[in-house]
């Protein structure tokens, strides 16, 4: 699968990541003189159900191009086809609920915006060819977007934040195939390892600096977790490895704290294996392979600088936020408990590929299989989608338990939790047990303890707002 958010203006959300980690992530100043005032809760509403509506054309859009031949006429996947016909509808339901709670945008705009809707929605009727889909969702995402004026919906604010500051952390970064590998470094860093389940403090050596690679999606700037990743430093008549440690913190990285050779000229080569994580059929043939990266750098009295590389933009047709914004539009209600803040999704079943030993090995639908359910998992602290946890639901009747499964972490186009299996009859209720991610922390504990909830079940995802 692949979803784009594609913004008219292209710069839109950059000029807003750039203001959000100047302000504290302050929505908007106004000038000493204006007579402008804070967001009302209104416009907060129609922001996040504007937000909603493009969450299921983004969804539409995605899921069509895995569904109908190019051409057009002929179904390519029954399942696929399915969720766009029902994201087409729910993109008009939620548009509807947007305009009768009130605070929406004029006639004309909503008249534009509402014709758009059905257009797309005959369209896939009739299994229009993908560029016409294409075509007609990017006008009227265009007019959604523009609802939001230019604003970042509230739910994603935590993860377009946690990649600003990752972007003003990184000193150097190159593009290496399908990935981006940034550097950052600095003065010796609180480090919290997980050790049998428990955050433990690793003091850093005397003398010790700071140095972590942060590693994304080259067309997206999407965290990467679950990799090894290891640091080659020579500089100085030596040459010093050293395994960087996965770390959760204002914004996922590989770090540790490391003692610099002598001042001088130095050559930094930063290693990377594949995500160890399972996959759905849209990232199969992605991040499969390692890669590495070499850059330059001078130590200068302990402390590390580097031919600098500036960040480079994601895909024009891609803004940051997008995965989390479809995790949450496929969940539609979230669950607080513990650290985090949990959805649950429950559709059709379909194929996944386990990570083994560096490769990818299907695990088939068994005959008896009745849906594929996921869990999208998020930090309450930061708002981003968190990895490497252990997620493990258990069906119940009532209080009865039916049933209990542990949920494979997968790379999609978001990151989440899930496993396809045969749903026991009469369930009714999903408790989730969340264990603490296996990536330890930097700077302070998170993260630190288990949580568990309880959630109803909801039907297969369907037609519904």
């Amino acid at each position: 699968m692949n979803i784009s958010f594609n913004w008219t203006a292209a710069g839109r959300w950059c000029a807003v990541m750039a203001a959000a980690t100047v302000l504290g992530c302050t929505r908007h100043e106004a000038p000493p003189d204006a007579a402008a005032v804070a967001p009302t809760a209104a416009s907060d509403a129609v922001h996040a159900r504007a937000a909603e509506v493009i969450g299921a054309l983004k969804l539409l859009r995605q899921e069509y191009a895995n569904a109908v031949a190019p051409e057009g006429g002929a179904v390519m996947d029954a399942t696929e086809y399915e969720e766009t016909e029902l994201f087409a509808e729910q993109a008009q339901a939620k548009f509807a609920a947007l305009m009768a709670a009130g605070g929406g945008p004029d006639a004309a705009h909503a008249s534009a915006i509402s014709d758009g809707l059905a257009r797309l929605r005959e369209d896939v009727a009739r299994k229009a060819p993908q560029q016409a889909i294409a075509t007609q969702a990017r006008g009227t995402l265009a007019l959604v977007e523009d609802l939001l004026a230019g604003s970042v919906p509230e739910s994603i604010r935590g993860t377009v934040l946690a990649v600003a500051r990752a972007d003003q952390a990184i000193a150097t970064e190159e593009i290496v195939g399908e990935y981006r590998i940034g550097l950052t470094t600095g003065p010796a860093r609180p480090i919290f390892a997980r050790r049998d389940g428990v955050l433990v403090a690793v003091p850093p050596p005397a003398g010790a600096m700071y140095v972590a690679a942060l590693v994304r999606e080259r067309r997206t700037k999407r965290f990467l977790p679950a990799g090894a990743v290891s640091l080659v430093i020579e500089g100085g008549g030596g040459r010093d490895e050293v395994s960087l440690v996965e770390l959760w913190g204002d914004f996922h990285q590989y770090g540790a704290n490391v003692v610099p050779p002598a001042d001088g000229a130095v050559t930094i080569t930063v290693r990377v294996s594949p995500p160890a994580y399972a996959r759905h059929a849209d990232m199969l043939t992605h991040f499969v392979a390692p890669v590495s990266a070499t850059v330059k750098g001078v130590v200068r009295q302990g402390a590390l600088a580097f031919d600098a590389r500036p960040v480079a933009p994601p895909d024009p047709d891609y803004a940051v936020g997008d995965d989390v914004l479809q995790a949450l539009t496929e969940a539609g209600s979230l669950h607080d408990g513990g650290p985090y803040r949990v959805g649950l999704i429950v559709e059709g079943p379909e194929p996944i590929w386990i990570w083994n030993q560096g490769t990818t090995v299907l695990e088939p639908v068994a005959a008896d299989a009745t849906n594929h359910v996921e869990v999208v998992l998020l930090d309450r602290d930061t708002g981003q989608l968190v990895p490497d946890a252990g997620v493990t639901v258990t069906f119940l009747a009532g209080t009865r338990p039916l049933g209990s499964a542990r949920l494979h972490p997968l790379l999609s186009v978001f990151s989440h939790y899930g496993e396809t299996l045969a749903l026991p009859a009469g369930a009714d209720t999903v408790r989730v047990h969340v264990d603490p991610p296996s990536l330890g922390t930097v700077d302070r504990p998170r993260l630190a303890e288990p949580a568990e909830l309880e959630i109803p079940l909801p039907p297969q995802r369907g037609k519904t707002a």
